[in-house]
């Protein structure tokens, strides 16, 4: 396994609380330009994640998140060439043909993503799969049920076998969810902010930063902590993000007084 001693060493500290010192494009070229290729190819992984959730905003004719490997041209260009994203994000394409069929079985593509990347991962990468899947379930369930929801349609497309569905799926008809141990903190963030997304996001934010830097524990020369250091960076790019928001609605409320 390579030790990368030369990011290792001017990448700046992250704090949840701080703008970064190092924009998101840069870091990015640093990795292509000093991994091996098996360790690029695991943060391009982390990069496909958005770049499915691109693929949305393009059915949608909405703003591409940054986050993504693809630029709006590179996309189309990937799909018309058919290179340059994972090829079950092909096998997707083929059978939602439509774009209607596309954004409603969206959710398959991502189920899709968590599958067959786990699969291949190992170690902190696998634990960080694992742990955003687990994360992104516990919300789909504890909001099913807060808005009355079939838990057997919201996870229509997930494995009944799977332990964490099995447990969610035990609680079909119940009137709450109470997740797991180790995602309890999530239920309590829920209630208390939701009411309030920009919050709820920062909050979400802070938790996936703080079980990063738990499972990333001392390292500081590792694949493992270059890959921790970009999906951090991304979460702190989105945090800022959120900040603005949250200022453009201040102003916006500020003006509405005033007139």
């Amino acid at each position: 396994m390579a030790n990368y001693y030369f990011l290792g060493t001017i990448l700046p500290d992250l704090h949840i609380d701080q703008p970064p010192e190092i924009k998101l494009r840069e870091y990015q070229q640093l990795l292509a330009d000093n991994l091996t290729t098996g360790d690029y190819a695991k943060a391009r992984t982390v990069m496909n994640f958005y770049d499915i959730y691109n693929l949305l905003s393009y059915w949608k004719e909405e703003a591409f998140d940054p986050a993504g490997s693809l630029s709006a041209n590179d996309l189309e260009e990937a799909l018309a060439t058919r290179t340059g994203l994972p090829p079950y994000i092909f096998d997707y394409l083929d059978k939602y043909e439509s774009r209607e069929e596309r954004l409603r079985n969206f959710s398959s593509l991502l189920q899709t993503f968590f599958v067959e990347e786990t699969k291949k991962a190992t170690g902190f990468f696998k634990e960080c799969l694992s742990m955003e899947r687990e994360l992104r379930l516990v919300l789909v369930a504890l909001r099913a049920k807060k808005l009355g929801k079939d838990l057997l349609v919201e996870l229509q497309y997930e494995d009944p076998e799977d332990d964490l569905i099995a447990q969610m799926l035990a609680f079909k008809d119940a009137s709450q969810y109470e997740p797991p141990e180790k995602y309890k903190e999530i239920k309590e963030i829920l209630a208390k902010y939701e009411d309030n997304p920009l919050e709820l996001e920062k909050a979400l934010i802070e938790f996936r930063f703080r079980r990063i830097d738990e499972l990333l524990g001392m390292q500081l020369f590792t694949i493992d902590r270059l890959l921790g250091y970009l999906i951090q960076l991304i979460m702190l790019e989105k945090w800022n993000q959120l900040d603005k928001e949250k200022g453009k609605t201040i102003i916006n409320n500020i003006l509405k007084e005033a007139s």
